[in-house]
């Protein structure tokens, strides 16, 4: 069995983040986990927020072991395309530690204080069955290209 940590990124300090980081690093911990959001959760958008994935990448410069990820990335919040280079980035960054979680995004205090649309429970999970293909297709040809690009290097 395989042990994560979610930790806070609402109404905090850059500090306590990498001092948490650093014990989950330190200990026997697996992964550390961040949520999507660009507002607290739960407590009526009051606060702020350090932005996920930005997040996610500057963590990877201050941990080496632990696997990092995003708890779950908000569907309707990006691009799939977007979220699979953003992806692909940070595992890049992290020397291969990126784990990618997605969700239909749940949030509708969000949705509509940042303007977007918030549609019917069936559309986001529609929308999620949809990106997830695409996203697990475009990160196979990314794949398929570094290999390409490998041979290439060798011969």
């Amino acid at each position: 069995m395989k042990f994560g940590l979610q930790t806070g990124q609402y109404n905090t300090k850059w500090s306590d983040i990498v001092a948490t980081a650093k014990t989950v690093e330190g200990g026997r911990w697996h992964s550390l986990w961040l949520s999507d959001h660009f507002m607290p959760p739960g407590r009526g958008g009051h606060g702020w927020a350090f932005e996920g994935w930005t997040l996610l990448s500057a963590l990877a410069m201050v941990t080496d072991r632990v696997r990092l990820g995003i708890l779950a990335t908000g569907n309707t919040y990006r691009n799939p395309a977007l979220v699979a280079k953003m992806a692909t980035t940070v595992d890049h960054v992290s020397g291969g530690r990126v784990e990618l979680g997605l969700g239909a995004a749940w949030y509708e205090q969000e949705h509509t204080a940042y303007g977007w649309d918030f549609p019917s429970l069936r559309e986001r999970s529609d929308r999620l069955e949809e990106a997830t293909q695409l996203i697990r297709l475009l990160l196979k040809l990314r794949r398929q290209a570094l290999s390409v690009e490998r041979r290439a290097h060798v011969a």
